[in-house]
């Protein structure tokens, strides 16, 4: 009997052994074949840019999931090694090319190649201009024209709907500076707000050169009762500039949700600013890319969505800045 039980015991063990083998074996299929073997081309800017960096890191992440094979390439905000990125990105046979176009209407020679190449192409974060919207398939950004409303109605409190303001923009034509700006006038209109804007001028989205920028406004406008920065990184450059000048009651606002803003509105320094979901956007981007590949519509714009942040809320939402 003691024999039998043991022999019964071996089969079982046995058998467990196949099943459990079985199983790893099903695992490791999944593993593997979770591959699609289809290339994404991503042409971003500024890879050192936070914003930037929390794209691509959505983008890592959903390529994970969606077994994309995916190659970033950075041209620095120049148009012409955007061109010969994108080219490269032909000559490699991507599947799908994602582009942050530098410039909005130098770029659409070198898309327009893509689809003669039968790629497909979609923008992300800065769209081309409307001439060349004929050779992509969708943008995949954020909400910035809401975002800019969401600043504009911040600054009018802040300021009861009077004073004078500087611009620290993003590249000019790009699709958030553009918006941004368009966002924020639209919301004074709604308040009724008489609030001159003294001057814009180009930060190119990096916080020295905002600082450069608004030491120069210092200089020419002796008052000067609120800086919009297009992103976060730009609005602390100028906040920067603010405090050497020594000047005092300058209110800075922002976009993005970074943490170093988020902060610094949580410290009273910066008055507000509006989230930028990048990551969201990185994420939406392989997805776009992931359907497209597969044959499938995707629709001509994808937006991640924003929220107001400012003193009364900032602990609201502390844990969603990055």
């Amino acid at each position: 009997m003691e024999k039998v039980n043991k022999m019964k015991i071996v089969v079982v063990l046995t058998t467990l052994g196949l099943l459990l083998s079985s199983c790893s074996a099903s695992e490791n299929n999944a593993s593997s074949s979770n591959s699609t073997g289809a290339k994404l081309c991503v042409i971003h800017n500024n890879a050192d840019h936070p914003s930037i960096t929390a794209l691509t890191n959505g983008v890592n992440d959903e390529a994970k999931v969606s077994g994309m094979d995916v190659s970033f390439f950075d041209p620095a905000m120049d148009p012409q090694k955007q061109v010969s990125m994108i080219e490269d990105c032909i000559a490699a046979q991507s599947n799908v090319i994602a582009v942050n176009a530098v410039d909005p209407v130098a770029v659409i020679p070198a898309i327009k190649k893509a689809k003669e190449a039968g790629i497909k192409v979609i923008t992300v974060n800065a769209n081309v201009d409307k001439s060349g919207t004929s050779y992509i398939e969708g943008f995949i950004g954020s909400e910035s024209y809401s975002q800019g409303y969401a600043v504009g109605l911040m600054i009018a409190k802040a300021l009861n709907n009077t004073g004078n303001m500087v611009l620290v923009t993003g590249n000019p034509g790009q699709t958030d500076a553009v918006n941004r700006t368009e966002g924020m006038k639209a919301a004074f209109k709604a308040e009724g707000a008489s609030i001159k804007i003294l001057a814009e001028q180009t930060g190119k989205w990096s916080k020295d050169e905002a600082l450069k920028v608004m030491t120069d406004f210092l200089t020419k406008y002796p008052k000067i009762d609120a800086v919009f920065g297009h992103d976060d990184p730009m609005a602390l450059g100028a906040l920067a500039a603010v405090d050497a000048a020594g000047r005092t009651g300058i209110k800075a606002f922002g976009v993005n949700g970074n943490k170093e803003a988020c902060q610094s509105i949580k410290e009273g320094k910066m008055f507000g600013t509006a989230l930028q979901l990048s990551y969201l956007v990185g994420v939406y981007a392989v997805r776009a890319a992931y359907d497209l590949n597969a044959g499938r519509l995707i629709s001509a714009q994808t937006l991640a969505p924003t929220a107001p942040v400012t003193p009364e809320n900032i602990d609201q939402w502390m844990e969603q800045c990055w």
